[in-house]
């Protein structure tokens, strides 16, 4: 073998694993919700440039523009004859909202006392169920705390006898 041959077998190794490598970027890139395409990784990426507008188009685009503003300005001076351009152009929405309904809805003198007799009800409720566990709070404190004075105080007479000094006896050595 040829030192030749042996380099060109090397170089097509090369190329058939960067394939390999090219086909398992592709697989993995669509199992993370990327593109399929696969990646040749032997081509050096590009650069992004900025894209800039022509001046032609930008003339374009604000002409355009323009003419939108002016077909609005139209439309608004055309809705309100008697006043000026200028305001109608800026207080003239660029969609047409639906008319409002005349006729205000509102609640019979019925309705509304059965909401509030219902409302009441359910305040009274509320209170009602708080005064409950006010009081049982108030009544689980004092019962315990009754007893823990009762034990305090049987407790307190037992420990003053049982730590109280005994009489000193009197010895016959001493009396004599």
């Amino acid at each position: 073998m040829n030192i030749q041959d042996v380099v060109a077998q090397i170089d097509a190794e090369i190329s058939s694993l960067q394939q390999v490598k090219a086909l398992l970027a592709g697989a993995r890139s669509t199992e993370s919700g990327k593109s399929s395409r696969p990646v040749n990784t032997s081509l050096p990426c590009k650069a992004r440039t900025k894209r800039t507008l022509s001046t032609e188009a930008r003339a374009r685009i604000a002409a355009a523009q323009r003419a939108r503003w002016a077909k609005s300005r139209q439309a608004a001076k055309k809705a309100a004859p008697g006043t000026s351009a200028a305001s109608t152009a800026k207080k003239a929405p660029a969609v047409e909202l639906p008319a409002k309904s005349k006729k205000k809805r509102t609640l019979s003198a019925g309705a509304r006392a059965r909401i509030a007799a219902a409302q009441k009800a359910r305040w009274a409720k509320v209170r009602k169920a708080a005064k409950k566990a006010a009081t049982a709070k108030v009544a689980k404190k004092s019962a315990p705390a009754k007893k823990a004075v009762s034990a305090k105080r049987s407790g307190a007479s037992k420990t003053k006898a049982a730590v109280a000094p005994a009489a000193p006896a009197v010895t016959a050595t001493s009396a004599s």
